[in-house]
């Protein structure tokens, strides 16, 4: 159930123009998905350091910034 919430609300995030509706809709998915997100340098390297049992990933969003996750294990 967590992985179809997770996969609608990034489909939805395709059809957001505006970044902090997709933060929020990101953390939103994150949340119920038991996973730290970031959007930026810092809240990547915030991200990653409190990221000890988890699975660290980083990428580049549609609008060119820096994303991070990290997937409590």
């Amino acid at each position: 159930m967590k992985t179809l919430l997770l996969m609608l609300v990034l489909v939805s995030l395709n059809a957001c123009t505006a970044s902090s509706t997709k933060e929020f809709l990101g953390h939103a998915a994150a949340n119920a998905a038991d996973t730290q997100v970031g959007y930026n340098q810092q809240q990547c390297f915030t991200v990653k350091n409190q990221c000890v049992q988890g699975h660290y990933e980083t990428w580049q969003t549609s609008d060119g910034v820096e994303g991070c996750s990290c997937k409590n294990l």
